[in-house]
């Protein structure tokens, strides 16, 4: 159904997907593929990678990603597959602390989007997070006439998956066929929604817009700080690039730098001050990782609930720029066994 450049049938990943069911070879190269990957980007390399001590201490870059996220290589474990299917859940087994200790991991909830509230002083979005609403299914039914033509009562999981989607597409400048994808609609339906959520979201319409108009003007885009005040300064000057995809590509960073550039500036700042408070109060914890939101600790077992209560006071702080900032925090003696705690 496809060939490559040389003229030879294409093979990659999403033809194959294409063709499952037609063959049962197509399932078994897909499975096969699925866990060379495994096996060579994970296992091997994280025992290459192992000390006699058998831990692992990778690089972690400040300067490594243009959007300001720590990135981390040798290797990069910021992208081990997710516990939720049996390889992933059997690679994150090997990440344990030692005897008596446990990892405390503490995420950011929805970081990226409680940025835009603040940044661009969206009243509805700000309103959704200080209620404590489960923000996706806020949206949802807050579109769901227009998007679905149903009534609020009506709204299901699959309208909030789809709100979900959308709300994070809209940060990151994704396409309605993307979009689509994502949801498993067509591009005109996953328009639909879109459209119906930035008419919602009114302010952050507009300020997506302002962000683009001044990085034309400027070539730059900056990100924000806690306080209010300018941080980082990103180069934009391909907004104005004649080749339409490489214009695209500026043009979703003029907005997407603000919002994920500051979020990662907070978590940076956030680690620091996690770090402060371990030496200063020389609780029995150690830092071991953070990945993108999230920081992971391996915390003595008679000082988690003192060190949990700690680790959410410092990272959610006084909020950001008037929007209530929120971490959950998981247990566990694995990194593939972490649980929910209600604190």
């Amino acid at each position: 159904i496809k060939r490559t450049k040389s003229g030879a049938p294409s093979v990659d990943e999403s033809t194959l997907k294409k063709l499952e069911g037609e063959h049962s070879i197509v399932a078994d190269l897909l499975q096969v593929r699925k866990l060379s990957k495994l096996l060579g980007t994970y296992v091997e390399a994280l025992k290459k990678h192992a000390t006699k001590e058998n831990k692992i201490h990778p690089r972690f870059l400040l300067d490594g990603a243009a959007s300001g996220r720590l990135s981390c290589r040798e290797p990069n474990l910021q992208n081990v597959p997710r516990p939720d299917t049996p390889e992933g859940k059997l690679i994150r087994d090997c990440f344990a602390p030692p005897p008596g200790w446990v990892l405390v991991q503490a995420d950011y909830s929805q970081l990226e989007l409680r940025v835009a509230a603040a940044l661009s002083g969206d009243q509805a979005m700000g309103e959704a997070f200080k209620s404590g609403e489960d923000f996706h299914m806020k949206t949802a039914k807050m579109i769901s006439q227009v998007a679905w033509g149903i009534t609020e009562d009506q709204v299901e999981k699959k309208h909030r998956t789809a709100a979900k989607a959308v709300n994070f597409g809209l940060l990151y400048g994704m396409a309605d066929e993307g979009l689509a994808a994502n949801i498993g609609c067509t591009p005109r339906e996953a328009k639909k929604v879109r459209e119906a959520v930035l008419g919602r979201f009114s302010n952050l319409a507009r300020w997506i817009a302002a962000q683009l108009s001044e990085a034309r003007r400027s070539g730059y885009s900056w990100t924000i700080l806690p306080d209010g005040s300018k941080g980082r300064r990103r180069p934009v000057m391909g907004v104005k690039d004649p080749e339409p995809w490489k214009r695209s590509h500026f043009e979703r960073a003029s907005w997407n730098t603000p919002v994920q550039g500051s979020a990662s500036d907070l978590c940076l700042q956030s680690l620091a001050r996690v770090i402060r408070w371990i030496e200063m109060d020389a609780i029995p914890a150690r830092l071991v990782l953070t990945v993108h939101d999230s920081i992971i600790l391996e915390v003595r077992k008679d000082a988690v609930s003192e060190a949990i209560f700690s680790l959410k006071s410092i990272m959610e702080g006084d909020g950001f720029l008037g929007i209530p900032l929120v971490v959950n925090v998981e247990v566990g003696a694995t990194w593939a066994r972490l649980e929910s705690v209600e604190v």
